[in-house]
């Protein structure tokens, strides 16, 4: 793998010191990328998300978009993923620190641009409902930050229980995601998505879906009214929308319909040419 970092191309070598805080410390943020024949899909919102997040947590502001649109590309190029579904990934650091929580004000953060290929889109996924719960409180349910741990256990614990992802409620006990995914349910015909309230990531894809689609419903779900959804779709900016089978192994078959409404509207609202 070539690495794009800091303006240095690394090929197979060490991209970070070990005192990073982003290896130490999970201190920064990322953000993934769909690229189809290397044309980067809906780059401004993922760049604009990155930029939103970095202010947040107070880390310094990653280059203007140009100039990541130019590196993606290059990036893309060298690791001969320009052609065909690929992922890019922004990692950005808060860079060298001491030990300790406190970052060194001194210290310059660092960006990393690496490519790989992408996953297939819009496959059927199987759920089951983990214990691992999202937290509203927390910056890392609002943020793409390197501290994914909650994720990484979520869909351990799914894959455990034999299904495809997770399904995430939130402390208070009501839904809230799935581990790398929004979710959209239909309820008795409305068609409801968790509130950015309810301790989830604005998704690219989701936010996509709410600006083509006023009838979407941002409302909260209990467990109990959710799981008498009729259908539920997955939303992920590098798989897409995918329908979900099962959810606890209770049957969910109407969720292929509701992903095609779904993938025809943002198809209308944004053009045939959308690259997803």
């Amino acid at each position: 793998m070539i690495t794009w970092r800091d303006g240095d191309w690394i090929e197979d070598g060490d991209v970070l010191p070990a005192e990073d805080r982003g290896l130490t410390l999970g201190d920064g943020l990322f953000e993934t990328l769909l690229a189809v024949d290397g044309r980067l899909a809906h780059a401004g919102l993922h760049f604009r998300r990155l930029a939103a997040s970095a202010a947040a947590l107070g880390l310094p502001q990653p280059p203007e978009g140009t100039r990541l649109e130019a590196v993606a590309r290059e990036t893309l190029s060298r690791n001969g993923l320009d052609r065909g579904r690929a992922a890019l990934r922004l990692t950005l650091t808060a860079g060298r620190s001491a030990r300790g929580l406190a970052r060194d004000p001194s210290a310059a953060a660092r960006l990393l641009v690496t490519a790989s290929p992408a996953p297939e889109a819009g496959t059927p996924v199987r759920l089951a409902t983990v214990s691992v719960r999202r937290n509203p409180t927390s910056p890392a349910s609002r943020h793409k930050t390197l501290s994914y741990i909650d994720s990484v256990m979520a869909l351990r614990e799914a894959h455990q229980a034999g299904a495809d992802e997770a399904v995430m409620l939130n402390t208070r006990g009501r839904l809230a995601s799935a581990a790398a995914a929004n979710l959209v349910f239909r309820v008795d015909g409305e068609i409801v998505t968790p509130p950015l309230s309810e301790g989830i990531l604005a998704g690219i894809t989701r936010t996509r879906l709410l600006a083509a689609m006023p009838e979407i419903v941002e409302r909260r779900l209990t467990r109990a009214e959710a799981k008498t959804a009729d259908a539920l779709v997955l939303t992920n900016a590098l798989r897409g929308l995918r329908p979900a089978l099962s959810w606890d192994g209770r049957d969910l078959p109407g969720s292929g319909d509701l992903r095609a409404r779904l993938e025809d509207r943002l198809s209308l609202a944004e053009g045939c040419d959308s690259l997803g």
